[in-house]
């Protein structure tokens, strides 16, 4: 991916748009999973509602089944402002056209994203499974385009002038993510059907998941870049770590019987709706990571050149 654009290319203002975009779609993302963990999604059978039906709604309901599905619709339509603001701030601010583009794009898929939310709960009935898995799955792309419009957006991006990595962590970087996009999607199977193939595909593919983001940090320590990717490689350690905890609990917690007499191997006292909650949060952070890893193995080094005005580039594209 070639950026020559210098740090005049991004105002400050829109990469803090793109960061206030993110940290709004966090509490989006966990409210829907709480939703899916506590089976709270049909309390409202109307799958779209204007806001202030829905801020009626949270004042006038209590439970916690209505704050879950209502505080997730909230900011569903605060991200959905702020993706309208981001593209119109990177099509018009932004002197990089083809982030422009991609700001539009991402607006696009958060569109879609509501809409799958919408025909979740309009279309239950008929498709009690489909809809749900799909609303859970395509959250992660979405996030990951957020969070990838906040790095290109940032100092950071715009000044890098290291040079890329090997070739190894470019590939593997890409097969990294692919592999945990893939293990978010046998945990949507088991969040969401009752297909066998969620459980026993989740847990092996936790192992998968494991070894390749340890053999990807190990490419990435040998590399002479390693420094580039010192940020995301601490998160994707500490990411980890916590996502084997509340793996573990989470499995315990669904598939744990009490009649099997083996308190050793009990879930911890604590809600297990709450902690399979967190383990697909954790699970978006993990793939926004490795995916920000991606972007970040692939990026040319920005050129040291100031950036030609405006009126000087009319001319030679005049000439």
């Amino acid at each position: 991916m070639t950026d020559s654009s210098p740090t005049s290319a991004a105002p400050r203002w829109l990469h803090a748009l793109a960061v206030l975009t993110v940290l709004f779609t966090l509490p989006l993302l966990f409210l829907g999973a709480g939703v899916t963990s506590h089976g709270v999604g049909m309390v409202d059978p109307q799958g779209f509602r204007p806001p202030w039906e829905i801020i009626d709604g949270l004042l006038a309901n209590s439970g916690l089944d209505w704050r879950l599905e209502y505080g997730h619709r909230t900011f569903g339509f605060l991200v959905g402002m702020c993706g309208i603001a981001l593209a119109i701030g990177c099509f018009f601010w932004d002197r990089r056209a083809w982030l422009g583009w991609f700001a539009v794009g991402a607006l696009a898929l958060i569109c879609a994203q509501g809409l799958l939310g919408i025909l979740r709960v309009n279309l239950n009935a008929v498709y009690p499974h489909t809809y749900k898995l799909a609303h859970g799955i395509f959250a992660q792309i979405v996030f990951a385009v957020l969070v990838s419009i906040a790095l290109f957006t940032s100092r950071r991006w715009l000044t890098d002038r290291s040079e890329p990595p090997s070739p190894a962590v470019q590939r593997w970087s890409i097969v990294t993510a692919l592999l945990v996009f893939g293990q978010l999607v046998l945990g949507g199977l088991v969040r969401h059907t009752e297909d066998l193939l969620g459980p026993r595909g989740h847990l092996l593919g936790a192992f998968v998941v494991v070894g390749a983001v340890v053999w990807l940090l190990k490419l990435i320590r040998e590399s002479e870049s390693a420094q580039r990717f010192r940020g995301q490689s601490i998160h994707l350690i500490a990411l980890l770590a916590l996502q084997l905890l509340l793996g573990a609990e989470s499995w315990l917690a669904r598939f744990y019987y009490e009649q099997a007499n083996l308190p050793q191997v009990a879930p911890l006292p604590l809600h297990a709706e709450w902690v399979r909650t967190v383990h697909y949060l954790v699970g978006t952070l993990i793939f926004s990571t490795t995916v920000s890893i991606v972007l970040i193995a692939h990026r040319k080094p920005a050129l040291a050149s100031e950036p030609v005005s405006a009126a000087i580039r009319e001319l030679e594209v005049a000439r």
